[in-house]
């Protein structure tokens, strides 16, 4: 199928491909249950380089693929299949569209994941728009075939069984009779069933006639249908349920994402190309939230085709952002499956668990500090105080007993073992473990706050201080002007120029004016057109996740238009390959579908480029916004802080904040950008604003009633606030 026109459409927004020279792309379907991983040309056509070679693509309902994929096929009544004209492919998210000409007829075929089941349609549609009647053979061909996820235990197999029954053709895997089944037709009898054996599985070839007077339209309703518990028994009864509802179903399914997209937090930029991105981000989310169980709760998928396990890392450094933007219950639901298996791991996180529940990778050394942190990241967003206190033993386990009993020498500040930067060479004691392990010490202090430990509080507090104190002695390289990448176990640093020396800079433990320093040369030297690079003058290659932390150390630092750039940069990937997918590498490469990628652009927006920074526990919201050169505002919508919903907009000299709703008035701090001491303000009702200064600067402190609308402006000598409604106080 030669394709004249690739395109996304997706609410207001459009993306046209930024290589249309290459029509033959991946495409990615998901629902909660199943997705789907076929090519644009409708090929089957083996997909994987890495975990399952070649079997990547396909029908996956997870630990199980069940197909390679379905082609339909038009046939004249010689045999002979005549040539597609003009083909129109739009790719939509929740769903794929195939448009174009068949000799005198007009075809369209949308394909879809059901959102909730595990199950896969495809809806066609012929119209004869010629002035004869049509007559021909309509041919539905699916490899079906059964094979256990990557490291899921399931490789061994016991051949399978495939036949017609009456309508629906039936399978399961003898090895796992009463478990693995699928179900795959229509409602209709083929005039003729095909099951040709492959080496693995069968090639179903399904023949139906049709005839068309002119002007007439017919539709057909394609459905495979999976059960990895009841074998083809479930199966045949999903499929039973759910036939004849495919368009109900996708009516369903593209509402579904219009609401989580476009209904919940959202984000109004001058730049349009930012506000699509924004909802992309989001989409992406959604695509990458699954719910295959038993084996394995709600969680998001770290990237397809080939890591669509569940990762710590990957899980931890999309918390933030994906809290932020409204799933907080995918993020919640990830971190207690991370804990669960912590806590029979002696505190340590996992860093990959196959899509059965099976342990693949234990844990880099960075994981566990950066678990710590990620939980406390949920409740900063939540204030899910049940959340906390299951969480903090472990937290506390793994830092205070897990990476000491791995760090070597007694009294030694820093962890031993692999981070993030997986090469060959370094120090045992890597940059990023060292980082995150500060980080986490923070976020152990202010958990021991909030749940009343203040002996932890004491000593979280004074391993932080020391720790600060000794990075700067042990890693800085004056010569450099740079923090080393690594030490060896007697101290000797090694500096080669990895991407993680943004973090020490990103995480605020960096000396400032040493960071400052550390940054411009950064920018210099590790920054190309596309983002940070791996490994300054070794490697070029640009991944979305050191690009998207740099982007929150550019707007930590007052670089808003570096960080714009930068977050711009992953959302460009959306116009290569797979439309609307954020990748892996920049343009293009790797995974296909990455999630820090979409977790971080939310990030950078929400708490970089807006300045967000919520305690919902105490009803408190920081805004500390860094808008880039010519933006005369920015709008988020909906966004939710705890029990509290908001709209904020932020402007190069204020603020306006709508309190939409919330149990009772919110402590909004907005730091003021300039030196203003005179305070102004024109309240009709609740606690008059305040200026309150602490160690990070001058803030204008508001009580904001729920239903209240505030307005602040700030100039060079004076805040004036104002509340536009000036409604009376509300009666209890």
């Amino acid at each position: 199928m030669l394709i004249s026109q690739r395109t996304l459409r997706f609410g207001p927004h459009t993306l046209l491909a930024a290589d249309p020279g290459s029509e033959v792309v991946p495409y990615f379907l998901a629902g909660r249950k199943m997705y789907y991983v076929g090519m644009t040309t409708g090929d089957l056509q083996p997909i994987g380089a890495e975990h399952l070679v070649g079997e990547m693509g396909g029908l996956w309902a997870h630990p199980l693929k069940v197909a390679d994929g379905m082609t339909l096929l038009i046939s004249e009544p010689d045999g002979t299949q005549p040539m597609a004209h003009a083909v129109e492919l739009i790719e939509l998210l929740s769903h794929i569209e195939w448009r174009y000409r068949l000799g005198g007829m007009e075809i369209k075929r949308r394909d879809f994941v059901a959102e909730d089941h595990a199950a896969f349609f495809s809806l066609l549609t012929l119209k004869n728009a010629g002035a004869r009647p049509r007559v021909g053979k309509l041919h539905l061909l699916v490899w079906l075939k059964f094979l256990g996820g990557w490291f899921s235990g399931n490789s061994a197999r016991g051949g399978d069984e495939f036949w017609l029954d009456d309508t629906v053709v039936l399978g399961y895997d003898r090895l796992w009779q009463g478990r693995w089944g699928v179900a795959c037709g229509t409602t209709v009898t083929p005039e003729r069933c095909e099951l040709e054996p492959r080496e693995v599985g069968r090639l179903v070839t399904l023949t139906y006639p049709f005839t068309l007077a002119p002007g007439q339209t017919q539709t057909w309703e394609f459905l495979l249908a999976a059960d990895h518990e009841r074998g083809h028994d479930g199966a045949r009864h999903l499929f039973s349920q759910l036939a004849g509802t495919g368009e109900k179903l996708l009516t369903e399914k593209v509402n579904r994402y219009h609401q989580k997209v476009f209904q919940g937090v959202a984000l109004d930029a001058p730049d349009r190309a930012v506000n699509r991105a924004f909802a992309l981000a989001k989409a992406n989310l959604q695509l990458l939230s699954a719910d295959y169980g038993p084996n394995l709760p709600p969680y998001f998928l770290g990237g397809v085709p080939e890591y669509p396990q569940l990762f710590g890392c990957d899980t931890e450094y999309t918390v933030p952002g994906a809290t932020a933007a409204g799933f907080e219950e995918t993020a919640k639901s990830a971190l207690l499956a991370l804990a669960d298996y912590g806590q029979r791991a002696c505190g340590r996180i996992p860093h990959e668990i196959t899509t059965n529940g099976r342990v693949f990778h234990p844990g880099n050394t960075q994981e566990t500090p950066q678990f710590a942190a990620a939980c406390w990241d949920y409740f900063r967003w939540t204030g899910d105080l049940a959340f906390l206190r299951r969480v903090y033993p472990l937290c506390k386990e793994g830092i205070d007993e897990y990476l000491p009993a791995i760090w070597g020498p007694a009294g030694s500040l820093y962890p031993i073992g692999d981070g993030v930067v997986e090469r060959h060479g370094m120090g045992a004691r890597k940059l990023d473990s060292t980082c995150y392990l500060f980080q986490s010490l923070r976020a152990l202090r202010d958990m021991a706050e909030v749940l009343e430990h203040p002996d932890d509080v004491r000593r979280y507090g004074t391993r932080i201080n020391e720790l600060g104190r000794r990075f700067e002695l042990d890693w800085w390289l004056e010569d450099e002007q740079m923090y080393a990448d690594s030490l060896h176990t007697d101290g000797t640093p090694q500096f080669d120029g990895h991407w993680t020396v943004v973090l020490p800079l990103q995480l605020g433990m960096a000396e400032p004016e040493r960071a400052r320093r550390s940054l411009e040369r950064i920018e210099r030297e590790w920054v190309n057109r596309w983002g940070l690079v791996h490994t300054r003058e070794r490697e070029e290659l640009v991944w979305t996740l050191p690009t998207g932390l740099l982007a929150l150390t550019a707007f930590r630092y007052g670089k808003p238009d570096l960080g714009l750039r930068l977050l711009q940069n992953i959302a460009e990937t959306a116009s290569y390959g797979t439309l609307g997918a954020f990748k892996e590498l920049i343009p293009i490469g790797l995974c296909f579908v990455q999630l820090w990628s979409a977790g971080l652009y939310a990030q950078g927006m929400i708490e970089g480029l807006l300045g967000l920074n919520p305690l919902a526990h105490l009803h408190r919201l920081a805004i500390t916004p860094c808008l880039p050169t010519g933006w005369p505002r920015a709008r988020l919508s909906a966004v939710v802080i705890g029990a509290h919903t908001l709209t904020v907009e932020v402007w190069p000299d204020g603020l306006d904040i709508q309190h939409i709703s919330g149990p009772e008035p919110l402590d909004l701090r907005y730091r003021v950008p300039t030196g203003a001491t005179t305070l102004e303000h024109t309240i009709s009702y609740g606690t008059p604003p305040e200026l309150i200064v602490d160690d990070q600067g001058r803030w204008l402190r508001i009580m904001l009633t729920p239903g209240q609308q505030i307005n602040a402006r700030v100039s060079a000598d004076h805040v004036l606030v104002q509340a536009p409604d000036r409604r009376e106080e509300p009666t209890v």
